[in-house]
């Protein structure tokens, strides 16, 4: 007997209806089961156990992103299974429940370790971390980001810009793409900082070592508060002078995928962005 968790979109009827669906059949083969609707703020959810085998996220990109949130502290395989538009980290959109609940049964699944971001302001003991990519934005109030970014406690760059994006490899094809930056393989070991909008002709995309310290510091002359948001969630206010303290943190995404459908980041390329494809 194994022990899963199911989190699903409640927007999505087809997410809830296969939620039900998965969750009847995992029961059915005397598994326990836990289902989670998504709230936007983790505080609002219940909590896990802890020692599920697989926690399964039915919805999208977001769907996934919200239920990584509550898998990661307990080293948690998570596999998603895409009812959303384009689904980098989840897939199997089409597959049936009860072939789905087959295959979770057996546990015919891989694992792959994604790097997390972890993110904090130490005067104020915020901490917080990402899997896609932390994005520091301008105020409203404020024409620009005047931002210093030190790698290691040297200065990389004095910022001018709308926003600044730091990307995993994972979020190398999210926002961070939007904004100009490169696709990256999700196992490279790196971070890749995109400014936004900047006022500076040599202010360009750069990829720093995983194994570096990234650190942001606004001018309290220049700036009003702004924000820093990551995986595009909760917006967290950070004041002028303050440090965001950007590194790899300790616990990696564990990323589960079907064995039997496994296939290569390349292969999802093509299949998503249409890379390869003829302009006709």
């Amino acid at each position: 007997m194994s022990k899963f968790a199911i989190f699903y979109n409640p927007i999505k009827l087809i997410a809830a209806k296969t939620a039900k669906e998965l969750q009847i059949a995992l029961e059915k083969k005397n598994h326990r089961v836990k289902v989670f609707e998504t709230k936007r703020s983790s505080k609002d959810w219940g909590v896990l156990d802890g020692d599920e085998d697989l926690a399964i996220a039915l919805g999208g990109d977001g769907t996934f992103l919200l239920s990584a949130r509550q898998v990661i502290a307990h080293k948690m395989p998570l596999l998603g299974i895409n009812f959303g538009h384009l689904g980098f980290l989840s897939e199997y959109g089409d597959i049936e429940p009860d072939e789905l609940a087959q295959e979770i049964s057996n546990l015919n699944i891989v694992i792959e370790e994604r790097t997390i971001l972890e993110a904090s302001i130490p005067e104020r003991g915020i901490d917080t971390f990402a899997i896609n990519d932390i994005a520091v934005n301008r105020s409203l109030s404020s024409n620009l980001l005047h931002t210093d970014l030190f790698i290691d406690g040297d200065l990389l760059h004095s910022y001018r810009s709308d926003a600044i994006i730091i990307c995993t490899p994972t979020g190398s094809t999210a926002y961070s793409l939007s904004a100009g930056g490169a696709v990256m393989d999700p196992n490279i070991h790196a971070f890749q900082i995109v400014p936004v909008a900047a006022h500076s002709l040599n202010s360009r995309a750069h990829v720093v070592s995983d194994s570096q310290t990234i650190v942001l510091q606004s001018t309290k002359e220049h700036n009003a508060p702004f924000t820093m948001q990551p995986d595009g969630q909760e917006l967290i206010t950070v004041n002028p002078g303050e440090r965001i303290i950007l590194k790899k943190a300790k616990n990696p995404l564990k990323l589960a995928k079907l064995k039997k459908r496994q296939r290569s980041f390349y292969s999802i390329l093509r299949d998503k962005m249409k890379w390869g494809s003829s302009i006709n």
